[in-house]
């Protein structure tokens, strides 16, 4: 299922989790947490169901400061700033 991708050694663990937790700290946190729900509820619900949420994820996050901030960022070729707003 491609969850466990990445090896370390004992000695580079605690700076590689470190790392990776900060980077993902650093990413568009609301849109982490919508596909952590979007993966939960796909295993109870139908494809309808399931683009009918997802669409509605993105509508939400598409209202959000981190969403205009990856456009911009985008748009701008530059690394985005993201806020979990």
């Amino acid at each position: 299922m491609g969850m466990i991708w990445q090896t370390t050694s004992e000695a580079e663990f605690d700076a590689t989790w470190r790392a990776r937790s900060a980077h993902l700290a650093s990413g568009p946190t609301q849109a982490y947490s919508k596909i952590k729900s979007a993966l939960r509820a796909s295993a109870q619900q139908g494809l309808e169901a399931q683009m009918l949420q997802e669409a509605a994820h993105q509508g939400a996050l598409s209202r959000t400061r981190d969403f205009k901030e990856g456009v911009l960022a985008f748009n701008d070729k530059r690394k985005p700033t993201f806020e979990g707003r």
